[in-house]
């Protein structure tokens, strides 16, 4: 079952990943000699990442199965690196913007109220929504003398079988709806003339690239400089991206309900800025990226075994030199390709939305999300206003509305009231310090004393949880805790912050998830969670490296 999931997913993965190479090495005009280096590379260093992403180690492995490929954010500045410099001048671009993103892993705790679910799912709809637009204008070209209809006729029937699956289709069905998308569009595409079998005739069964390594374009001209900003921006987006897919595919990969460990999140990065870094360092395109269409993969084929992630590494790692295989794939019409896009993009519309708008859906939340998404898809417009590289990145659909996201997020916790704080450490003593500071805000904010009551409940059980939950108690160490309560519209918003040292066992919000389900706990534990659950309008709680933060709101 591994090995079938995986091969699933193996063609429509690797023909975008060379589709997109191909579309950005031949826009900067690059050799042909380049373009087999990239691509055989692209394909070693894609595979290789979905392998390292199945292990589990700090700060790097995901220990899941994540599907990695093009980095979609930078499609553009690619190409326009390649124009101006050559290979080494992308790769110069590539190793230095990729040095932010392992400092940006280091810090996501601290970066949480930036890179918050609604951004995340922002992004990610934004990805869906400019991606299936970017490959159908620049890859469905009909031959000269072709009539465009005939042409696209194999991917509409492509789509309609697609469709019609998911549909009606039953769950047996929609495991195989992408190799039904695809077979039912050669199946017309074929008599048409548009599977053009010569390609694979000419192509050898086995051959390796003639171009040699590019090496680092270390001259750091005014092409470096002039680029080195684009590329540090879009390494943002793309890092903002990688966040969101995480986790969706985090959360993806369970049947029920579980909360996203970020660790898992820290640990993905890790791979995904390695994978960035040797793409630099080899001279091919950042093809490491996750792409959470692995939601969308689970979805349809029901598996998220991390096994299925070693066999599509190595399956994408051996086809690299036997290029006759890369030719059956590369032949496929690109209107079928597109349909199956068409299909797998459309689903990962509807996880971003569900990640946008799964729980209480507030007045901030809809109106970063409804802003940004409008403003990402209307980039096109706002690009005429500039010139050069800014109107690159402004028309850029996944930059423009993905910043737009982070700063009004920004702007909405600079603008909001400041906090309450206090700074204790984790322990029974300090259950009274934490009383009284929910305490003096209830009275500050007028809140009733059934109100106030709710509130110093529940960050009593939360305190406790947490002590409960902690394993490591004897060595004497104590650990530090940050207690910050804020008002938030009719409620309040209390988190705590815990420097754990990863000795805190256990999460709070599976354990309500457990509960909800019938699952048994223990008598103390199944206490404190039904009053969070009965208290709390909502409990989040997010595991990083060494830090625990916990999060509720209490409607006043």
């Amino acid at each position: 079952m591994a090995v079938t999931s995986a091969a699933q997913i193996f063609v429509p993965n690797t023909i975008g990943l060379i589709m997109l190479a191909v579309l950005v090495i031949r826009a900067a005009e690059e050799s042909e000699a380049y373009l087999g280096w990239a691509i055989f590379a692209a394909l070693v260093v894609s595979g290789a990442g979905m392998i390292l992403h199945t292990l589990r180690f700090r700060y790097f492995g995901s220990g899941r199965l994540v599907v990695t490929n093009f980095n979609v954010p930078f499609l553009a500045v690619c190409a326009l690196a390649l124009h101006a410099g050559g290979p080494g001048l992308l790769a110069s671009l590539l190793v230095a913007s990729t040095l932010l993103q392992f400092v940006l892993t280091l810090r996501l705790a601290s970066l949480r109220r930036v890179f918050t679910q609604t951004v995340s799912g922002v992004v990610i709809m934004l990805v869906a929504v400019s991606a299936v637009p970017f490959i159908i204008s620049t890859a469905v070209v009909p031959p000269e003398g072709a009539s465009a209809m005939l042409f696209v006729t194999p991917g509409l029937v492509a789509l309609a079988a697609g469709a019609l699956i998911s549909l009606q289709g039953t769950p047996a069905w929609r495991m195989w709806i992408l190799p039904v998308t695809a077979a039912a569009g050669l199946v017309v595409a074929v008599p048409l003339g548009y599977y053009d079998a010569d390609i694979i005739a000419g192509a050898p069964w086995v051959s390796l690239p003639d171009f040699g390594w590019p090496g680092l374009d270390l001259t750091f001209d005014t092409d470096f400089w002039a680029l080195l900003p684009a590329f540090v921006f879009v390494n943002l987006t793309a890092f903002m991206k990688a966040v969101g897919d995480l986790s969706v595919i985090y959360r993806a990969s369970y049947r029920s309900h579980s909360a996203i460990d970020f660790r898992s999140v820290q640990g993905g990065l890790g791979v995904y800025g390695l994978g960035t870094l040797l793409s630099g360092l080899v001279g091919t395109l950042p093809v490491a990226a996750p792409w959470a269409a692995t939601v969308v993969y689970i979805g349809f084929t029901g598996v998220a075994a991390k096994s299925v992630g070693i066999y599509l590494g190595l399956l994408t790692i051996l086809i690299a030199p036997f290029s006759k295989l890369i030719a059956v794939l590369v032949a496929i019409p690109s209107p079928v390709v597109s349909a199956v896009y068409v299909i797998i993009f459309g689903m990962l519309f509807v996880e971003g939305a569900k990640t946008v708008f799964t729980g209480r859906v507030d007045q901030k939340k809809a109106t970063i999300a409804g802003v940004s998404m409008v403003l990402g898809l209307s980039a096109g417009t706002f690009s005429g206003f500039f010139e050069g590289i800014t109107s690159q990145l402004v028309g850029n659909t996944l930059f423009f509305g993905g910043t737009t996201a982070i700063a009004m997020t920004v702007f909405s916790e600079l603008s909001s009231s400041r906090p309450r704080k206090l700074r204790i450490d984790l322990a029974q003593s300090s259950l009274p310090a934490v009383d009284d500071l929910l305490s003096r805000f209830a009275d500050n904010q007028s809140w009733t004393e059934e109100g106030k009551g709710r509130l110093r409940l529940v960050g009593e059980e939360v305190m406790l949880s947490l002590l409960e939950g902690e394993t490591g108690g004897a060595d004497g160490q104590r650990r530090r805790l940050v207690a910050t309560v804020r008002p938030e519209g009719g409620a309040a918003e209390l988190e705590i912050v815990v420097a754990s040292d990863d000795v805190i066992q256990g999460n709070i919000e599976n354990r309500m998830a457990y509960l909800d389900e019938g699952q048994a706990l223990e008598d103390e534990q199944e206490l404190s969670i039904r009053i969070l659950r009965h208290y709390a309008s909502s409990v989040h709680h997010r595991k990083y490296y060494g830090i625990d933060v916990v999060s509720c709101r209490v409607d006043r």
